[in-house]
């Protein structure tokens, strides 16, 4: 069935087993063990030593399970660790033994913030729990409740937090009720379930009354959102094709969770239909800007739809789109990739990117070759769809120009006398690598021991900084100083300059009072996605230093993008400007999104319906 297919490399055991699951003593059940057994045997970290210590909390935690406890809380294992009679774990040490049999998949432990609490000792509580919510409609007969919850989800993909409570009350299910916010912040944090952003008339956030379940939703498109007036020349697409022989709907379904988390779903039509179907959905991106995906069986395409044309589609927008959907959908399927075939696949990008025509059916691609030999206009030849180039092309960000403009700043004697502050070095270390900044440094003056010193003790992504502010703080280095020690090491161009003093002058004449407002949790909501990979370069334009930075990646374990900036804007709001005694206006967001080389109207659109 699967030969010469790519599928082949992911069957592990080829043997041909056929259950009756509905048979419990199914002799061919004792044969699939004693065959997963024998995979187990076979894998590369089988046979290897572990800590002793580790066993007398191995045999606790299998006690624990045979008298019916599959969930524990910290403080329990800290009791049941602190009554071990040869040796009890370090608090570190705890810590590294619970991620050790996460990574094996013994207990389930999020080491994440309000998941942290908790650790589930029998994987399978988790998987009954969910199974109580989400499952075929068969298993409900006889269950109102489950049956009605089950033709909303097929219908809207929505399940209500009351529901799941009075499902959970009952005798069968009441084990999960005890621990039910534990639970239910789980399958968020798995993207099992959405909480969609619901704010206030103040723009905060309120919990929402209910969960989005993608994988549950049945309903097919038939609002004739694509086939809406001029939807060709309203609309820009771009496809992800799947490297292998196709997508898994399971897949599909938690890329799909992952725009229900950022973005709110489009209501549409006389009826304000939510916007939400099998394996496709449309996203408001702002009150001009639509996002429509729809996950195909091999590749996903993803079309940006304006309200009047797509000439007006911004690139800043349509590329820190992009960027956020792809950096996801990477993570996402390298998960399956890791627990379905070879480990060394995994550093193979598993979805290639493809321009589209507008076409709403079976766009056609364009081929790389085309893109940078195709001047203007692109005739599609299945369709006969004129696509502009520079407008198709919007998904790609712009690249800096290497050279200065008339009368730039950076030229002037006046500027070159000046001392860099530390925003300046921060900008400049990210130019360089450590390596460089050792070269920059020596012709600086600072000695090589005290380069090597810095780059011993500090971590790779400070030390260019520490070695550029070292040499300013001991030699007194003035921008003159910095241009000559690049050109000595071969970056003659004085526009890299212009990238330390990029903060250009921006007009905030027009309606200033709007951007005196303070950020809301919706505005940072809204704006988190906008700023795509450039998260470190955000921060640093912010004001905030490497120290923060450092902070905030650590507790994104996930490395998600918009979860990444959400921070970032929040740490910032929050904390920075509360520190420093600043007032945080949108004006400093907008001045920030400005220097990372994006433009300010983007943001002006995506928050003009909460002026």
């Amino acid at each position: 069935m699967f030969l010469q297919t790519p599928f082949m490399q992911h069957l592990v055991i080829r043997d041909k087993i056929f259950v009756n699951a509905k048979d419990k003593y199914d002799r061919e059940m004792a044969k699939l063990k004693d065959i997963i057994i024998r995979e187990s045997k076979m894998q590369p970290t089988w046979g290897e030593p572990l800590p002793k210590c580790f066993i007398p909390l191995q045999l606790e935690f299998a006690s624990l399970i045979k008298r019916n406890i599959p969930l524990i809380t910290i403080e329990h294992l800290q009791k049941i660790n602190s009554l071990q009679p040869i040796r009890s774990l370090t608090e570190s040490e705890l810590k590294v033994f619970l991620k050790f049999q996460h990574a094996i998949g013994k207990v389930l432990y999020f080491d994440e913030h309000r998941l942290d609490r908790h650790v589930i000792l029998s994987p399978t509580h988790l998987i009954d729990a969910f199974k109580s919510i989400v499952t075929d409609r068969r298993f409900c007969q006889g269950d109102t409740v489950r049956e009605e919850l089950w033709d909303v989800m097929s219908k809207k993909g929505v399940v209500s937090k009351q529901i799941i409570k009075q499902i959970w009350k009952k005798k069968n299910y009441q084990k999960f009720y005890k621990d039910k916010d534990y639970l239910l912040d789980v399958m968020t944090h798995l993207d099992i379930l959405v909480e969609p952003k619901r704010y206030d008339s103040d723009h905060n956030r309120i919990p929402a009354d209910f969960y989005y379940v993608a994988s549950m939703v049945r309903a097919k498109d038939d609002s004739g959102y694509l086939q809406s007036a001029s939807f060709t020349t309203r609309s820009n697409a771009i496809a992800f094709q799947s490297s292998s022989l196709m997508i898994p709907p399971a897949l599909s379904f938690r890329f799909i969770s992952y725009c229900l988390y950022v973005w709110a779903v489009k209501t549409y039509g006389n009826t304000n239909k939510d916007m939400l179907f099998h394996r496709s959905g449309v996203f408001t991106i702002d009150p001009s800007l639509d996002m429509y995906i729809d996950c195909e069986d091999k590749r996903i395409v993803v079309r940006l739809v304006h309200a009047r044309s797509n000439t007006l589609i911004m690139r800043d927008v349509a590329s820190s789109i992009y960027e956020c959907l792809a950096s996801a959908l990477e993570k996402i399927s390298q998960l399956y990739i890791r627990t379905s075939s070879d480990q060394s696949q995994t550093s193979d990008p598993s979805f290639m990117t493809r321009i589209c025509c507008n076409s709403p059916d079976n766009p056609c691609f364009l081929q790389d070759s085309d893109l940078d030999n195709t001047d203007e206009v692109w005739i599609c030849h299945a369709h006969g769809i004129k696509c502009n180039m520079h407008t198709i092309s919007s998904w790609i960000a712009e690249q800096d120009e290497d050279k200065c403009k008339p009368g730039c700043t950076v030229t002037k004697d006046e500027f070159l006398r000046a001392t860099p502050s530390d925003l300046h070095l921060r900008r400049l270390s990210l130019l360089y690598s450590p390596f460089e900044a050792k070269e920059m440094a020596i012709h600086l003056e600072l000695s090589k021991r005290e380069v090597e010193i810095i780059l011993e003790t500090e971590d790779i992504k400070t030390a260019s900084f520490e070695i550029l502010r070292q040499c300013r703080d001991s030699k007194g280095v003035t921008f003159k100083n910095v241009k000559d020690a690049l050109q000595i090491i071969g970056k003659e161009s004085i526009h890299i300059l212009c990238k330390l003093v990029k903060g250009q002058p921006i007009d905030f004449d027009m309606e200033p009072e709007k951007w005196d407002l303070v950020p809301t949790a919706e505005h940072i909501d809204r704006l988190a996605p906008l700023v795509g990979k450039n998260s470190l370069p955000f921060l640093i334009e912010l004001g905030m230093d490497f120290n923060t930075w450092e902070q905030i990646s650590h507790r994104q374990n996930e490395r998600d993008l918009v979860r990444l900036n959400q921070d970032i804007l929040e740490e910032w709001r929050y904390k920075f400007c509360r520190m420093h005694n600043l007032k945080p206006t949108l004006r400093e967001i907008a001045r920030a999104f400005s220097n990372i080389g994006k433009n300010i109207k983007m943001v002006d659109n995506t928050l003009s319906d909460l002026f």
